[in-house]
């Protein structure tokens, strides 16, 4: 096997179909003739089917699985792979997606863990990025306990330690001179593998808090309001801008804040996460 070809190697990629547009565009650099439709000749489909799944606009069906493996001349746990993150690919239930992830993950081996597969650890904890935030301001050596505590509702000192310490293996934060904790300028870029399951798995563990924060916390220290309406399709296209715009507004009004005192978190209810100063009651 090539060089290119070995860089190619189907554990390098987390998605099934951009290892598939890699293969066609490594098969067309040798060979010029290469193309959709010998592609799909190949695997039995037409070549608009062929092109529509390197484009991810179509998955690979169950009864076109095996021709593909076969096609691709993927055997042994190459072949377990990728019908992984076929099956992976074609999933729109939250809890079979984390399974068939942690499922990918274990046949690809440790070794080819990329930045990629520890970042849905960070969002699988409503606490990791609260965490995040609070050491932007927060000056913290290795009173675990007291960073807990500001975490709203609390977590152990232990949790807290973890969590620290799974930002500093993102390479998010780091010790500073005098041995305080800080945050790095790197920021994580989900790419397309995988995004919406880390959206996911952040949006449900939000909507846990906004629940929780109900009983948790008095009104002075949240907004949480629930509000029916009739809308038709354009209001409903500009009740999204509204909200964009808000959200823009929002932003613009939080990068002027110079002493933060909490953590607040947004998620179509405004509750609190953390505190430094502030009562939590």
């Amino acid at each position: 096997m090539d060089t290119q070809m070995e860089k190619l190697s189907l554990f390098n990629f987390l998605d099934y179909r951009e290892y598939l547009l890699a293969y066609f565009d490594h098969r067309k650099a040798a060979s010029p003739w290469y193309s959709y439709k010998v592609f799909g000749e190949g695997v039995g489909l037409d070549q608009s089917q062929v092109f529509r799944i390197l484009q991810k606009q179509l998955h690979i069906s169950k009864k076109a699985l095996p021709r593909f493996l076969e096609y691709l001349k993927l055997e042994g746990r190459e072949a377990e792979y990728f019908t992984k993150l076929v099956e992976l690919g074609r999933s729109r239930r939250e809890s079979e997606t984390r399974c068939l992830f942690a499922e990918a993950l274990a046949l690809r081996g440790s070794k080819s863990r990329k930045l990629q597969d520890t970042q849905l650890e960070l969002y699988s904890k409503w606490y990791y990025s609260v965490i995040r935030t609070l050491l932007g301001f927060v000056h913290v050596k290795d009173d675990y306990e007291s960073l807990g505590q500001m975490v709203s509702p609390p977590i152990s000192a232990d949790i807290a330690k973890k969590s620290v310490q799974l930002l500093e293996t993102l390479g998010l934060a780091k010790r500073d001179e005098e041995g305080f904790w800080t945050l790095t300028d790197l920021k994580l870029t989900t790419g397309s593998a995988y995004k919406n399951l880390q959206v996911h798995a952040y949006q449900s563990e939000s909507m846990k808090l906004a629940m929780q924060s109900l009983e948790l916390h008095t009104k002075e220290l949240r907004d949480i309001n629930v509000i029916n309406m009739a809308l038709d399709a354009d209001a409903f296209r500009d009740c999204l801008a509204i909200l964009s715009t808000a959200r823009d507004e929002i932003r613009a009004r939080v990068e002027k804040v110079e002493n933060p005192d909490r953590v607040m978190r947004l998620a179509s209810a405004f509750f609190p996460v953390a505190f430094t100063k502030v009562a939590k009651k």
